[in-house]
């Protein structure tokens, strides 16, 4: 198929929505890797990139295990992510553009990769770096939107029991020769320090990601139109039979596929009755709407017993509850109490006790029936400190009370 048979603005999203459709069913296959095909084309790409294949593979069942493992391993001889991956990788993309610049189709090919770019993210693009934050979670046992932001340099106490590194540790001299593993022995029969999981989360920075690759749709979709780069084949190859995997000299680690993969529409990691991700060795994150959240967290979601969000300690986990519940159901089933109105709304709170913040709700109708003759109800979470109505539906405005006039509301 050439890239003629498309008109741009026409079949451009046609085209687009097939190739996700393709990437889809290879970037969520949760059957286990064929191991030794997964490692041909890891030789393969290595020998394309002008290096000798990797005499040792070391496989993992979790990436938990894998970044921390990629840190152990990084101390006996150094990555080669940079000459397999990062330089051979703009190699073949300078080689492709070339293709498409000499056919005189540089712009067509720019509106579908415009156009791919945000279905991909839609689809599984991210899940690599939801991978890496899920890691992070489990490190920290942090939950919440703002797992990003954990300094694992402040982080007290063990990161995970001795006994995890001494697993990891055997598995790995198992495989490889002491000139590797030598410098294993000053973490043996220890805690993992927040020192190397930091090196572990920096793993993934130099880490190949297999069947998650978002790389390789586009050149899927421009091989099919007559653009091919044999070189990149490989890759194909590796997404087809593998996961992430860790390039070093001599030595290649390797995660299986997960057995369980579960997202929303937006691409984010997300189950409300299990594990959003789940490896063969049980490791597993549990995930809202691509946020990580305590198994608690989802028995609230099959029980919702008001009661629980009182109890709950944690302030994003209690925002989450009162949003999968519903601030209307929430007024209703747990005593609320009207403190205020006036002509823009009815003012509810709740009080949770000294130590955490009060939740403040105003409910506001529609001045403006729809078609049908009703009136839209709203009912918004406000700052605790509002004391009106008014200064409430203002302060979603970003207006303070004397400012906001319902009247020019659009």
């Amino acid at each position: 198929m050439s890239s003629t048979q498309f008109e741009v603005g026409q079949n451009a999203d046609e085209a687009v929505k097939k190739v996700v459709e393709r990437s889809k069913a290879v970037a969520f296959n949760i059957s286990p890797c064929d191991r030794r095909k997964a490692e041909e084309a890891v030789c393969s790409i290595y020998s394309n990139a002008g290096l000798k294949p990797p005499r040792y593979f070391v496989w993992f069942d979790s990436p938990f295990h894998g970044a921390v493992s990629a840190a152990l391993v990084s101390k006996g001889t150094n990555s080669v992510h940079k000459q397999v991956v990062t330089n051979f990788r703009n190699q073949c993309s300078a080689k492709l553009w070339k293709l498409i610049e000499d056919k005189g189709d540089k712009q067509w090919w720019t509106t579908i990769q415009n156009k791919l770019t945000p279905a991909l993210r839609r689809s599984f693009s991210t899940l690599p770096h939801q991978i890496r934050q899920a890691v992070l979670a489990s490190f920290v046992g942090h939950v919440g939107p703002g797992v990003e932001n954990i300094n694992l340099e402040l982080v007290w106490g063990q990161l995970a029991p001795p006994a995890l590194l001494s697993m990891l540790i055997n598995k790995l001299t198992y495989v490889l020769p002491e000139e590797y593993t030598k410098p294993f022995e000053e973490f043996d029969d220890r805690p993992l320090t927040s020192g190397l999981a930091i090196t572990a989360m920096g793993q993934f920075a130099i880490a190949g990601f297999g069947n998650l690759d978002a790389e390789l749709p586009f050149y899927d979709i421009t091989g099919a139109a007559g653009f091919r780069v044999p070189e990149i084949m490989p890759y194909f190859h590796l997404a087809r039979f593998g996961h992430t995997w860790w390039p070093f000299e001599d030595v290649c680690l390797m995660i299986d596929r997960p057995n369980r993969v579960s997202v929303d529409r937006e691409g984010l990691l997300h189950n409300t009755i299990g594990g959003a991700l789940k490896y063969q060795d049980g490791w597993e994150t549990f995930a809202w709407h691509g946020t990580f959240v305590p198994e608690r967290f989802l028995e609230f979601g099959i029980k919702k017993d008001v009661t629980l969000i009182f109890y709950e300690p944690n302030v994003e986990i209690r925002r989450m509850m009162l949003e999968m519940y519903g601030l209307e159901a929430f007024i209703k089933d747990s005593g609320a109490q009207v403190v205020q109105q006036d002509k823009c709304g009815v003012l509810y709170r709740q009080h949770f006790g000294d130590n955490h913040e009060d939740i403040v709700i105003v409910h506001v109708v529609n001045s403006t029936p729809e078609p049908d003759g009703t009136y839209n109800n709203y009912f918004l979470r406000v700052p605790p400190e509002t004391k009106t109505a008014r200064e409430g539906v203002a302060w979603t405005f970003g207006l303070s009370a004397d400012e906001y006039d319902p009247l020019k509301e659009t």
